[in-house]
Parts: structure tokens; C-alpha cells; sequence
């Protein structure tokens, strides 16, 4: 029997690739002869570096940049040949991202992307042409203006006075200027890889549906939302580009709006991307059963998840899936019609704080899988 363990990431307790040991663990416990591959997966937030990575594409680069709060970090980004082309992969989550910000510190009124832009900037000079941008786990609302900021926009107030890069540049810009912007930009091309497909503004916009877990204020997302709505027309008379017609715009904090419109890249679905990076569809083909899941599967998994995306892959060649999470939704309605079944992971009663632990999570993983497959052996 050959089992596929395509998972996503428990977030704030296991990585991909842990879960897939773990339930590996428990597979083999029932079924020692078992065949089992592990290929961690992600939607193009964070950890899908990590994914491609261990799935053999390229290497990192290292680059010293700056955090949400400006401070100096080390991060990197991936680069590695696809089609015949060198092709740099970026998480903005590397240099953007929540977990950069201390939780009391936590604001998007005062965190940008500058370091994300930075990053781009590096590969750009070190002659990279083609990029994937991956959109996710951002702490950020700033429109991208930090991002084009680190590659020469140059943004002003109402008053014509230049913006600086210090917290939010985008509450303040009223227009901006090409003129100093890297000319190599122009010779590039941009792919951004988001799991949301959130409007630029709006109710269901970036502001509205992500901001408050960034740490802003209900008065607080109105400012971000009122800013993002100035900076669409801004964009829309320079560029020609509507981008609140464009699903997913409104991904990290409005950076996708950024990369469609200034840096004129188009959006693609983030887990789509990363199983056509990882050979994904191949590795489906030769399994008997596949695993897939992450920390919360409920309907909202079915909009551009892991766990929807593996799901689709398995059903297209008649292949069993199941679904494992931290917790699953009591309304199944959309996941049934995918998964053959979907299982929580909790063995008993336990606060949230303690089911996140690492060593409970990967017990409760491993047991898991191993009643799973003596069930499936009696079969």
C-alpha cells in the first residue's frame, strides 16, 4: 500500500515536513510494509520555501534586509531553472511577516514591506530576471508602497513632501513618481502566489477581513481601507489597471495590487503553483492513498488551500484522500464532496494553548494516522 503525506503546516505548532514524519510514524506502526512519500506542501504563504526546498529546487541566497518595524533582519530567498530560465522565489513572509513582529507591537498602521522590495532588489543587481512572489502571513496594509519604495518609487503627502520608508508610507500618499525607479525592473517578470482572492478594499477587502488579525483597530481598519481605495486610483491613472477587479489584490495587505499594477506581474493560485514546482501530480499518481490537511480544515479550506488543491489533484485520478487538522468544521458540506473522509487530531480535552504544543500535536498526529490505517487494513 502506498500512502502520499501532502500536508500543510500546523501553524504556530508543526511544519509541514514534521507532520509528514509523524503521520509516516503512525502509518508504519499499523502497516511496518507500508510504502510512504512525504512531500510537504504550502499555498505560497509561508513555508513554501521550505516545501520546494526539500523537494529539490535550487538554493538560498542570503540578504540582509529590513523587518515590518524597519529593524535589520537575515532572511533569503530560493532561486532555481525552470523552463530553461533562472527563476528567484520570495516569500514575503521572510521579510514581512507577522511572526517578525512582537505580538504587543503587533499594527499595520505602523509596519510596511520594505524589506520584501529589498529583497527584490538584491536579486534584481545580482542579474535575476523572472520572479514568484508569495503572498501570505504578512503583518502589513501598506499597498505594496513599501515594497516599491525599496525599488525606487518615490511616494508624497498632500503637501508634495517626500514619504519617508518609517511605518506606513501608504496612509500618507496623495501621488508618486517613476524617475528614480531601478530601470532593470522594467526587463522583469512578476508571478505572485496567494491562496485569497480578497478585493484590493472594500468590506472584503484587505483591510476589512485581515487587518484586525494584524492588530488594527475596527477605527483603525477604516483609515487602512479609506487609503488603499486612494492609492486603486492612483494606480488605475497611472497604469491603467482597475486593480480592485482583480481577485487577489488584496493579498498581503494589498500587495498584490502593488505587483499587478506598478510592477505589471499577474496572480496565480499559490497551491496550484507549488504542485506544479514540486512534481506533485506524479507522486499522486503512483500512491494508493493520499493524506493531506492543516490546523483548521473546514469550508474555507475549499477557497485555494493545501488541503482543497490536494484534494482536487487525488479525485482527478480516482485516488482516495483524507483530510487531518487540529480541529474540522461540524458543517462538512463542501469538504465532503472532495474528501472520503476528514479526521481531527484531538485525543482529549485540552485548551487551545496546550493543543498547540509540538509534542501533543505530533503524539496526536502519530496516533492518529495509526488507527486510520488498522482501520483501513481491516477493509
Amino acid at each position: 500500500m502506498n500512502f502520499l503525506i501532502a500536508a500543510d503546516s500546523f501553524k504556530d505548532s508543526l511544519s509541514s515536513f514534521e507532520i509528514g514524519r509523524c503521520v509516516e510514524k503512525g502509518i508504519l506502526q499499523a502497516k511496518p510494509d507500508a510504502q510512504v512519500v512525504i512531500s510537504p506542501m504550502a499555498d505560497g504563504g509561508e513555508g513554501t520555501i521550505d516545501a520546494l526546498l526539500y523537494s529539490g529546487k535550487g538554493q538560498e541566497i542570503e540578504v540582509q534586509v529590513h523587518s515590518p518595524l524597519m529593524e535589520k533582519i537575515k532572511t533569503s530567498y530560493l532561486v532555481f531553472k525552470k523552463d530553461k530560465e533562472e527563476v528567484v522565489f520570495i516569500e514575503c513572509a521572510r521579510s514581512s511577516g507577522l511572526p517578525l513582529v512582537p505580538v504587543a507591537l503587533r499594527n499595520p498602521m505602523v509596519t510596511n514591506t520594505h524589506g520584501f522590495g529589498e529583497q527584490i532588489k538584491d536579486a534584481i543587481n545580482k542579474g535575476y530576471r523572472h520572479f514568484i512572489l508569495s503572498l501570505g502571513g504578512s503583518a502589513t496594509n501598506d499597498g505594496g508602497v513599501g515594497m516599491l519604495q525599496a525599488l525606487g518609487w518615490e511616494f508624497f503627502d498632500e503637501k508634495g513632501v517626500l514619504i519617508g520608508s518609517e511605518g506606513n508610507p501608504l496612509l500618507q500618499v496623495a501621488s508618486f513618481s517613476e524617475r528614480n525607479v531601478l530601470p532593470e525592473v522594467a526587463e522583469c517578470t512578476f508571478t505572485a502566489a496567494s491562496d485569497v482572492t480578497n478585493p484590493f478594499f472594500g468590506p472584503k477587502g484587505a483591510a476589512h477581513i485581515f487587518g484586525k488579525q494584524k492588530g488594527a483597530s475596527q477605527d483603525e481598519i477604516v483609515v487602512l481601507d479609506g487609503a488603499l481605495q486612494r492609492f486603486s486610483a492612483l494606480i488605475k491613472k497611472a497604469y491603467d489597471v482597475d486593480v480592485q477587479e482583480i481577485a487577489g489584490a488584496g493579498a498581503a495587505g494589498g500587495l498584490g495590487g502593488a505587483i499587478i499594477g506598478p510592477l505589471k506581474g499577474t496572480i496565480r493560485s499559490g497551491v496550484e503553483l507549488v504542485i506544479e514546482l514540486t512534481g506533485l501530480e506524479e507522486k499522486v499518481k503512483s500512491s494508493d492513498i493520499v493524506i493531506t490537511g492543516e490546523g483548521s480544515l473546514d469550508n474555507q479550506s475549499m477557497m485555494g488551500k493545501v488541503p482543497f488543491g490536494i484534494a482536487k489533484l487525488a479525485r482527478k485520478y480516482g485516488k482516495p484522500v483524507i483530510g487531518i487538522a487540529g480541529r474540522i468544521d461540524t458543517n462538512l458540506e463542501e469538504v465532503d464532496k472532495y474528501f472520503n473522509g476528514v479526521f481531527s487530531i484531538q485525543t482529549e480535552c485540552r485548551s487551545l494553548e496546550e493543543a498547540l504544543g509540538p509534542e501533543i500535536t505530533a503524539l496526536q498526529l502519530e496516533i492518529t494516522a495509526r488507527q486510520l490505517v488498522k482501520t483501513m487494513v481491516l477493509l
